[in-house]
């Protein structure tokens, strides 16, 4: 998949958000796991941690951006997410700063597609700006947490929808 590839699904899922989210048009996870598993910034193909709990992934990989308390369940069951909400820096410089924030999808106990989807598209819009112009230097500062939480959101769209 080409670089733009991130950049345009984030725009094809921003336009097709309100149908998606009304259940008029189907919502394509495969495609954001494919686009995650493109960025290389995880050590497995993002599918391998959805049977994964909390514990393993904290004590494997995890940056330690998510809020993990219930370390017996899965990641699946993970309210905590991160999105990409910023870039800043210097290309030429090698210096790209990214910021996080963190959303919960289930506020109340209440499931919120919108959150979720709003996770997706927010931060692959970030990401793919900064992939199509420092792809290597993408990976090295983009958040393994970040990047779980969009395949989360996109497991927790296509699951609860």
């Amino acid at each position: 998949m080409e670089k733009l590839d991130t950049m345009m699904l984030a725009d094809d899922l921003a336009l097709s958000q309100d149908k998606i989210l009304n259940g008029e048009q189907d919502f394509d996870a495969e495609a954001v796991y494919e686009v995650i598993d493109n960025l290389d910034v995880l050590n497995n193909p993002i599918k391998d941690y959805f049977d994964m709990t909390e514990e393993q992934y904290y004590e494997a990989e995890s940056d330690h951006k998510l809020t993990l308390i219930k370390m017996a369940n899965k990641l699946t069951d993970l309210h905590d997410r991160i999105l990409t909400n910023h870039v800043d820096g210097y290309v030429d410089k090698d210096e790209i700063n990214l910021t996080y924030n963190h959303e919960d999808p289930y506020e109340d106990d209440l499931y919120d597609p919108a959150t979720d989807y709003r996770v997706i598209v927010y931060s692959l819009k970030v990401i793919g700006a900064v992939q199509a112009i420092a792809a290597k230097d993408l990976q090295e500062v983009l958040s393994k947490d970040a990047v779980l939480s969009i395949g989360l959101a996109a497991y927790a769209l296509a699951h609860n929808a």
